[in-house]
């Protein structure tokens, strides 16, 4: 990640640049520390917008780059969550790996991929508790997987420790086919 020190590393101090008797007179070293104070937040600010050009240091900014790319995040993503949707679009994956499609599988939730390279498809093992997240990671793993293989969703597959029992002791998972569907 660059260094967005800029120029300066440490606070302003305007005084620094003067003569040392200046700052002995109370009305300019108040002026001196007012000049400074003001410098220092503007130079905070123009740190902080140049964060924004990078989505691996940007936080207001990430509403643009969203709209740049036609993302509309759910209001209780993460900032972190909202960084790699932003980078999987950006990235533009190329070839589709089992290593592209569990970056887009983790940014939705937790959870792996399992092939099965002889009946043409894998298995996706996932912990999400948002239909939401579901969703958009189905459109995303769509997009980018290869179109001749299927894929088998297993729901709640648990890595968080939280294993829920039915009345029969069962695990409470479901498994999915997913379909692409018609728009």
């Amino acid at each position: 990640m660059p260094d967005f020190e800029l120029l300066r590393r440490t606070e302003v101090d305007l005084s620094r640049y003067l003569p040392a008797f200046l700052g002995e007179d109370t009305h300019m070293k108040v002026s001196l520390d007012t000049l400074s104070w003001e410098h220092e937040k503007v130079r905070q600010a123009i740190i902080d917008t140049a964060r924004q050009f990078f989505v691996e240091s940007a936080t207001w900014g990430l509403s643009m780059w969203e709209s740049f790319l036609d993302i509309i995040p759910d209001k209780d993503d993460s900032i972190e969550q909202r960084r790699k949707v932003i980078l999987i679009r950006l990235q533009g994956i190329g070839v589709s790996t089992i290593t592209v499609l569990e970056g887009i599988i983790n940014a939705w939730g937790t959870g792996y991929i399992v092939e099965h390279n002889a009946e043409y498809y894998f298995s996706i093992y996932i912990n999400t508790d948002k239909p939401r997240n579901l969703k958009r990671m189905k459109q995303e793993v769509f997009m980018y997987k290869p179109a001749h293989l299927g894929v088998n969703v297993y729901l709640g597959y648990s890595w968080d420790g939280k294993i829920t029992f039915d009345g029969n002791y069962t695990f409470g998972t479901s498994t999915e086919i997913w379909e692409e569907e018609d728009e």
